[in-house]
């Protein structure tokens, strides 16, 4: 009998386990990598990469260079206005929205933040679930 109960009691946790730790969906990337092997600049896109590091700060804005997939590297610079720095480390992943700049490195991502003005009401970062816009 206490055999059964740890058999059942270990399936359980398992079973827990995996279906807490569910595969996170992130933005789809197809749209970004499509404009970025077509050459295409200018355009509104949603996304997510991993950030190899930050590349700094000015008054206005923040840069930080994502990691998009192995050939293709973007960097994202946040108009912080009143949504603040996102606080991103190496290893970190975030969400996207916003203006694809394309130059032969990989591109630039502008104007994230929000915009009414702007396909989809403009721009976004979205980090540990908080959206900074």
């Amino acid at each position: 009998m206490m055999r059964r109960f740890g058999v059942v009691f270990v399936v359980l946790l398992v079973t827990l386990g995996v279906v807490g730790c569910g595969n996170e969906e992130y933005a789809d990337n197809t749209r970004l990598m499509e404009a970025f092997a077509e050459g295409r600049t200018g355009i509104w896109l949603t996304g997510h990469g991993t950030v190899i590091r930050e590349l700094g700060a000015d008054a206005t804005h923040q840069r930080f260079l994502l990691r998009i997939d192995e050939g293709l590297s973007l960097v994202v610079r946040h108009r912080m206005g009143s949504a603040g720095a996102v606080p991103v480390e190496r290893g970190d992943i975030v969400e996207f929205q916003g203006r694809y700049e394309f130059h032969g490195g990989g591109g630039e991502l502008q104007l994230t933040h929000a915009d009414p003005a702007q396909p989809g009401g403009g721009g976004w970062i979205r980090h540990n679930g908080i959206r900074y816009d």
